[in-house]
Order: C-alpha cells, then structure tokens, then sequence
C-alpha cells in the first residue's frame, strides 16, 4: 500500500515517516460502478484520492439534465475544495467504474496541512490543473460549435492501439452529449454523418478513427 501511495502525485516526496502517518489516517473506501462518492450540495465531511479506478465529476438541474467536465484518473484528488471553503459540494462524482478511493476526514486533512506545508503546495499544483481543464470546457463551450466540442473531446481522448487511432474509452451516445453539452438526438446524427462520411467506426461503443476528422460539419 505504501508503495502506491507513493506513486500518488499529491504525496509525491513523501518519506517513510510522512506515508506511514498517511496510512494511519486514511481510510479505505470504495464505491462500485454506478454509485457515487458524493454528490452536488451535500456537505463536506472529506477529501478523496483516486487509487483504482475512473470517476465522472458532474453538474445537473432540476429537470436532471447533466453536464459532464472532468473525467477522473488514478491519483487524482477529489472534494478538497469544499473542505478549504466549508461550503457543500459544488458537483457530483461517480463512480465510472468500480473505484478505490483513500478517504481523509475534514479533520484529518486540516492536520496534514499542519504538519506537512508542502502538501499545500501540491493541492496548488492539482486546482491549478482542474482550473486549467475547466477554462479549456468553458472555452470550447463558448467559442464551438456541438460538432467542435465533440471533435475536440474524441481527439483529446484518442490513443493509439496496435496503429489503429481509437478513442479506447467506451462511451454511449448520451455520455458523449453530457460531456459536450448536447442532445443524444445531435450526437447521434454527427456520428452517423461521420461514419458516412468514412471518418470513423463503431465497435463495441468505441470510435475508431479512420482518417482526420474534417474541420467543419
């Protein structure tokens, strides 16, 4: 365990010494596919680090349309911003997938920033990168149009698999709309276009890119 906890960027530089004191605070939790860690507006009771897994962090109204804008990946840290402003959680995350998580409570978390100042700095490190995601999301939803958003998210996501261009994660229709700030109904006829088109190929909930995606729809 200590190894992977490690291996965690937000405790990277961490000595024996400040891992077992980690350890001996954190607490094991987890949360199956489908079930949320927490959700928009409860109150906050912890801080969560991302150990196995993947997570979706989302906002929603009362008619429960959501908004997807950040994907979660191992190492990453979750609900510390709550904990340093003491207001309820500003979004929802849940579990992608069946998901480990070290949990470390409100008083737990405000002892570590006490006891160890770097920690500070990599909380710094890790909202500068979730303040960065969500500018290019603001932007991307401003200035493009649905089709820009959602060729701009399957690039993002693209890897490459035995020299084949996919995007590995499978993503349903509506996923795809909830991250781009879209209809199902819209994401479904650009992808039937561009397979029309010879752009790309559904397998198995995967996207498979043939050629380069045009620059306009």
């Amino acid at each position: 365990m200590k190894e992977l906890i490690r291996a965690i960027p937000l405790f990277n530089g961490f000595d024996d010494e400040e891992l077992d004191y980690v350890l001996r605070a954190a607490v094991r939790r987890h949360v199956p596919k489908g079930g949320f860690l927490f959700r928009e507006g409860d109150p906050a009771d912890a801080m969560y680090v991302l150990l196995e897994g993947r997570t979706r962090m989302f906002t929603s109204d009362a008619q429960g349309k959501e908004f997807v804008f950040m994907i979660g990946e191992p190492g990453l840290a979750l609900g510390e911003i709550s904990l340093l402003d003491d207001e309820p959680r500003g979004w929802s995350t849940q579990a992608e997938e069946d998901s480990d998580f070290l949990m470390f409570t409100k008083t737990d978390f405000h002892a570590a920033l006490q006891a160890f100042p770097h920690v500070k700095d990599m909380l710094i490190v890790n909202l500068a990168g979730m303040v960065r995601r969500l500018s290019y999301t603001m932007k991307n939803l401003a200035l493009l149009d649905v089709y820009g958003r959602l060729r701009a998210l399957l690039e993002s996501l693209v890897v490459d698999v035995d020299g084949q261009e996919m995007v590995n994660e499978p993503l349903t229709q509506q996923a795809i709309a909830d991250r781009v700030g879209s209809s199902r109904e819209m994401i479904a006829r650009i992808l039937k276009e561009l397979v029309f088109g010879g752009y790309i190929r559904l397998e198995n909930k995967r996207i498979i890119l043939l050629q380069k995606l045009p620059e306009r729809f």
